[in-house]
């Protein structure tokens, strides 16, 4: 009896392996990752229109979790871990942040994805009205750009690793998209920020110690908008050959030899910066007569310039007479601020929240102006 037992024992485990995954060895092996990323194409960018409509198919949260937790394990410059993420869901929400510069709101984003706003701390100066003080180590950095697109880069692998695929924007349009830098910080983007909000600064201790108070920053007022990250799954009939996916990727990259080269790489000819000369103020000749004085200052484009007419030690007219500011934001600046200086009297006015930068480089032009008099 015991020996049936014994070998009725052994064709039990023999049935239940299968079953219980042991049969097969199902153990990862981390040498075919790369061969599998290449492979499952979740590197590639889903085609707007593409995106499964299928509330189903939206990341949870707890998968959120998994991708943040792997996404920002990734080297940061001089442990100051810059960035900030915010996961919106609401599809009208989503779609009032992308915008339609690409396409169709409605093709943007779905019930079935979650758009992710990417942040980053010290980027603006202080002068640009970054909110609070930099001290020490805590400072504005280019970093700051490095380390929240190496975060990014990381998030879509990890995002691939739970069988979703990304589209990254680094422009929007939507009517909740930031469009000015107001007083240092983009002010539409307060939409998605909380009071609560905090970003911590420097690594966590590795082994458990709590995280000082001292580390931690508002995100209001300090992050500003770096990109957004729509997140999600294909349409369930989508392939890479339907260009559901696309941009495949270049190899741009050599394996040096080793022999160095005995011979100077021929230097570069002198490129125009095209990008430079439309921004500079073409060279205008402005007219004076009696009593006018013509002011510069320092828009987004470029230099403004402003021409003043006084009345005796009245300001009885301001007017830009070149620029070459943001159309639709730097307009409300020279709308309005040469007619509040009229009405005041004096340059000392407030600035157009919407158009903060355009706002000082008239008044400065203004003063500029205003210092010729005699």
């Amino acid at each position: 009896m015991k020996k049936f037992l014994r070998v009725l024992s052994v064709l039990l485990v023999l049935v239940m392996l299968p079953v219980c995954g042991l049969a097969e060895d199902t153990s990862f092996n981390s040498e075919d990752f790369i061969d599998w990323f290449n492979e499952s194409y979740g590197w590639m960018t889903v085609a707007n229109g593409h995106w499964s409509s299928d509330p189903a198919d939206q990341v949870t949260d707890e998968q959120l979790e998994k991708i943040f937790s792997m996404a920002t394990k990734q080297q940061n410059a001089v442990h100051w871990t810059p960035y900030y993420f915010i996961v919106v869901k609401d599809v009208d929400e989503q779609r009032g942040l992308i915008g339609n510069y690409w396409g169709p709101a409605e093709d943007m984003a779905t019930e079935g994805t979650v758009t992710i706003i990417v942040m980053a701390d010290q980027i603006l100066t202080q002068e640009q009205g970054h909110v609070t003080p930099y001290a020490g180590n805590y400072m504005p950095t280019t970093f700051a750009y490095y380390d929240s697109g190496l975060t990014c880069g990381m998030l879509g692998v990890a995002a691939a690793s739970l069988g979703y695929k990304t589209h990254y924007f680094g422009s929007i349009n939507g009517e909740y998209a930031p469009k000015d830098l107001a007083d240092g910080k983009y002010q539409s983007m307060s939409r998605y920020i909380k009071d609560e909000y905090q970003r911590t600064w420097g690594f966590r201790s590795a082994y458990g110690s709590d995280e000082s108070e001292a580390t931690k920053y508002p995100v209001s007022g300090n992050c500003v908008f770096v990109c957004a990250i729509v997140l999600g799954k294909e349409k369930a009939d989508e392939t890479v050959e339907t260009w559901g996916t696309n941009h495949a990727r270049p190899h741009n990259w050599v394996i040096w030899d080793g022999v160095p080269n005995t011979e100077p790489s021929p230097a570069a000819s002198p490129v125009t910066d095209t990008a430079a000369d439309a921004e500079k103020v073409e060279e205008v000749t402005v007219e004076l007569a009696e009593n006018q004085y013509l002011g510069t200052g320092t828009g987004i484009g470029g230099d403004v310039l402003v021409r003043v007419t006084m009345d005796g030690d009245k300001i009885a007219n301001v007017e830009v007479v070149a620029q070459n500011e943001t159309e639709g934001i730097g307009d409300k600046a020279i709308e309005a601020i040469p007619a509040a200086i009229v009405a005041a009297n004096s340059a000392d006015v407030d600035v157009v929240a919407s158009a903060t930068v355009t706002s000082k480089a008239i008044i400065a032009a203004v003063k500029d102006a205003l210092s010729q008099v005699k």
